[in-house]
């Protein structure tokens, strides 16, 4: 049965997220095209948690930069990555995923300043939950020079998925002691090795930017599989090769899209001014995660919001995000999303949904008649009642963590409470049974899809 809570519910306990995460579907994306990064605390990527490759969002720029397509030899970087993983299941592509499902953003020419080591940067996602960093590589520092491709680009993507350093030049994660061994990057490297090695830490740098010294380990043992024990600690270590099986499970092939039944409301349904607008969706999928957006467009909320657009979606892409979205919504999780005091008019909605895997379902469109209440108002409606126009989404109980995760040193969390909207549409957060936490439709504006990205 499906539990909805509008606004006026009471604040209750939230979940926290797990310590590691499941086994679920991951997407690595490299561009061929020009990318734009924006500064992860400014304009819209504020609330949208820094580092997010679907608006660009990272800490690493302080102002909009393009990021040029890369111009080395992306067949050989795209043949060793497909080389390397192809006992996980990550996705790899150079065609950019729809904006509302998450993904890893690799981008081989970064325009930063760093000293790294290793010819990366990116930040460590301990324990493997974020799944929409941006990582970095670049040719050559001051630290690491003339760096093999493949091997860089295994180091940073295995740390965009919650690996750290270890003592084993024969893996990509080597971090040897830099102090009198420095790690060679120049070395071909093509696989991570299935067996239990020291973690080793990161390096400090001096005002010169010279390593200075170890840091502590970013993550704990419990981010990585079973704690995989060593002859010194019986949960010191890591085995590369078994926490990205934990992460992101074996590799299979799917070319289906996922499927979309049971939708509400039926195409041309009127209401009348007061009833709750319901929009809902049954996926189906092979995937056990898929990304999704609903979007209500009307000239009658153009009064009250910017474009006349609300719209909710996974990955952070909307002000409105599923709590069990975080990181990941499950395909079998409720997508319903429930709408109070709306304006008399004519509504067009739409319900996009796209798998792990590139494929993308059929948009779903749908028009609905909302007719005058019983005062004979008509077109905008009471502005009162539209500018704090409420909304809800119910929850199975699967789900129900807040956003962040401890160890990622480069995610924001979520927030809750209330925020005022620039359009004067109030925001609030609150829990629905089960502890999801659900939030008022913001705004996002209409894009098209294809049915492979």
């Amino acid at each position: 049965m499906k539990r909805i809570c509008l606004f006026s519910c009471a604040l209750g306990a939230i979940a926290l997220a797990p310590t590691v995460a499941s086994a679920d579907p991951g997407i690595l994306y490299i561009p061929t095209d020009e990318i734009i990064l924006q500064p992860g605390s400014e304009g819209d990527c504020v609330g949208s948690g820094a580092p997010n490759s679907g608006r660009g969002c990272t800490g690493a720029v302080d102002a909009e930069t393009p990021v040029a397509p890369f111009g080395g030899d992306m067949d050989a970087l795209m043949v060793g990555l497909e080389t390397a993983l192809a006992d996980f299941d990550v996705y790899i592509t150079n065609e950019r995923p729809p904006e509302y499902i998450a993904y890893t953003m690799m981008l081989p020419e970064a325009p930063v300043e760093t000293v790294s080591l290793t010819c990366s940067t990116g930040g460590i996602n301990c324990g493997g939950r974020k799944r929409n960093s941006i990582i970095f590589m670049v040719d050559g520092t001051q630290n690491c020079m003339g760096p093999d491709l493949v091997h860089s680009a295994l180091y940073a993507f295995g740390r965009a998925s919650g690996l750290e350093g270890v003592m084993l030049p024969e893996d990509p994660m080597a971090v040897p002691d830099v102090m009198t061994f420095p790690p060679d990057f120049m070395v071909p490297l093509t696989e991570y090795t299935d067996q239990c090695l020291f973690r080793e830490p990161q390096q400090n740098f001096d005002d010169m930017g010279m390593p200075s010294g170890p840091m502590q380990l970013e993550c704990t043992s419990m981010d990585h599989v079973g704690r995989c024990p060593t002859d010194a600690d019986d949960a010191a270590g890591q085995n590369s090769y078994q926490d990205l099986l934990a992460y992101y499970d074996v590799r299979v092939e799917d070319t289906t899209p996922p499927e979309l039944t049971n939708i509400v409301p039926d195409d041309g349904a009127t209401l009348t001014q007061g009833e709750d607008l319901v929009l809902d969706v049954d996926i189906a999928d092979d995937d056990p995660v898929v990304g999704g957006r609903w979007i209500i467009s009307s000239p009658a909320l153009e009064e009250f919001v910017e474009g006349g657009t609300l719209s909710q979606c996974t990955n952070d892409m909307c002000p409105s995000n599923w709590d069990d979205a975080v990181p990941l919504k499950p395909t079998d999780s409720e997508w319903e999303v429930v709408i109070s005091d709306l304006p008399a008019g004519d509504y067009t909605i739409t319900f996009e949904a796209a798998d792990f895997h590139g494929n993308v379902a059929e948009m779903v469109m749908r028009t609905v008649t909302i007719e005058g209440g019983p005062d004979g108002g008509s077109g905008s409606g009471d502005a009162s009642a539209s500018a704090s126009a409420s909304a809800s989404a119910s929850a199975d109980g699967t789900g129900g963590f807040t956003a962040g995760s401890s160890g990622d040193d480069d995610d924001s969390g979520g927030t809750t409470g209330q925020d005022e909207d620039p359009s004067g549409c109030t925001c609030r957060t609150t829990p629905a049974p089960g502890g999801a936490v659900l939030m008022l439709l913001g705004l996002l504006g209409l894009g098209g899809l294809r049915r492979r990205w």
